[in-house]
């Protein structure tokens, strides 16, 4: 089952404007789509939003290992764990949502994702 195609700069904005609050939804939202994505039944994403608020860099970073094994399983030649990269563009206002929705965005174009519904 795929993920939902959305908007990387709506993502942000709402990210930006929202304190943050939409962040942790949108942690929340990734982790549910790519446990179903990849199976991961160990995968929470309860707890990656909790995390997300503790310490988000350290969730950030786990949702990029998370992308990156479902750009593999989609089949991209050039999937490499971002992690690092999302946590320190999400410290220079929130650019790191941005970057993770347009790699998800490949994951899920790959194979026809739903459409945005916002």
């Amino acid at each position: 089952m795929k993920g939902e195609v959305r908007n990387p700069t709506t993502v942000w904005l709402l990210s930006l404007f929202t304190c943050n609050l939409y962040g942790a939804y949108f942690v929340y939202m990734a982790n549910t789509e790519l446990k179903n994505y990849l199976g991961k039944e160990d995968l929470n994403p309860v707890l990656e939003a909790i995390i997300y608020f503790c310490c988000f860099p350290f969730a950030v970073m786990r949702l990029g290992a998370n992308i990156q094994a479902a750009q593999v399983k989609a089949g991209m030649g050039s999937a490499e764990n971002q992690g690092v990269t999302f946590a320190i563009w999400s410290l220079i206002f929130y650019l790191g949502f941005k970057k993770m929705q347009e790699e998800l965005n490949k994951v899920w174009e790959s194979g026809g994702g739903a459409p945005a519904t916002f």
